[in-house]
């Protein structure tokens, strides 16, 4: 009996392993750039890009998007960015109607139309007017949610049907010279005002978690242009940050001279965003970087913030965010 029965298992693993081969296959990116990202949406945080050509394995498939391995790195990239490579299994005509939409997207050209969700040339060029005008802080070549929400804000100022999408009448629009600009109070994709340098206000109470806490970022001296990597580590009414490493230390340190609670004026540049903020350069309270030569942290306001201690907003940092709102990276 116990023979008979191992027989039976071996003879099922034996069958299942054509179709765990099945499950996956190698696919290749045809948009010129391709965002992966962490879960099957265009919300989704970006974890990796890759470009045109790249292989990548397909492990699974959700809805339109498929999951895939590269380089180390599992996340989620649209369908219609991959085609199966002739060395994978035959595409069934799903794929191949994916395959014709991703090569069509890719194709586009620079001044074209483009959808939300599209990739490549012609969506770098909407972001750039858009960024001139002040509506888009970055350029990637992504058509995501906040390119949308640009395009939407854009469509709403120039009096165009505000729909997010880059269709003829808007991309006409963007190439006359009677574009508008965004208007201080204009939403960009950021959650805050934008001003006329595309260097967004972030309101901190009503966007806390624009920025979270263990996040990493880049911080811009608008003084000196001197820039350091920092991460937040903390902090309710304002973020309260470290340095991210000796060397950003001696950057920070070189731009003060001497550790000092002097406010100053900085660009905070984040997930695709520069927002306006200030900042002090004292070593204070909690470390949890060890290695970084600063013994403690140092605070940074946006709009808004309070001080820990008074819980008041500090006129002082308050000034300082207005100074840098007036310029951009």
């Amino acid at each position: 009996m116990k023979k008979w029965k191992t027989g039976i298992i071996l003879c099922f693993l034996i069958c299942m392993i054509p179709l765990f081969g099945a499950l996956a296959w190698t696919g290749t990116v045809t948009a010129s750039s391709l965002n992966v990202r962490k879960s099957n949406t265009t919300d989704s945080k970006v974890i990796k890009s890759i470009r045109e050509g790249t292989k990548v394995d397909v492990i699974s498939t959700s809805g339109s998007w498929y999951k895939v391995k590269v380089d180390g790195v599992t996340g989620y990239v649209a369908k219609k960015y991959i085609k199966k490579s002739s060395s994978s299994s035959s595409s069934s005509s799903s794929s191949s109607s994916s395959s014709s939409s991703s090569s069509k997207s890719s194709s586009k050209k620079e001044g074209d139309p483009c959808e939300p969700g599209d990739t490549g040339a012609a969506v770098r060029w909407v972001q750039r007017k858009l960024k001139k005008l002040g509506y888009l802080s970055d350029v990637d070549g992504d058509y995501g949610p906040g390119t949308k929400k640009a395009v939407k804000a854009f469509q709403e100022r120039n009096g165009l049907s505000a729909t997010g999408v880059a269709n003829q009448n808007t991309i006409k629009k963007l190439k006359s010279s009677s574009a508008k600009k965004a208007s201080s109070g204009s939403s960009s994709d950021g959650g805050g005002g934008s001003s006329d340098t595309g260097t967004e206000s972030l309101n901190w109470f009503k966007h806390p978690d624009l920025i979270p806490h263990h996040a990493t970022f880049k911080v811009k001296d608008v003084r000196t242009g001197k820039v350091f990597t920092v991460k937040r580590w903390s902090g309710a009414n304002h973020a309260d940050c470290e340095p991210a490493t000796a060397s950003d230390t001696k950057i920070m340190k070189s731009i003060y001279g001497h550790w000092s609670w002097k406010r100053r004026p900085i660009l905070v540049k984040y997930n695709g965003h520069v927002y306006a903020a200030s900042m002090n350069g004292m070593p204070h309270g909690t470390q949890t970087i060890k290695n970084n030569n600063f013994d403690g942290h140092f605070c940074i306001h946006f709009t808004g913030s309070k001080t820990h201690g008074t819980k008041k907003v500090d006129s002082e940092h308050q000034n300082c965010v207005k100074q840098a709102l007036k310029h951009s990276w």
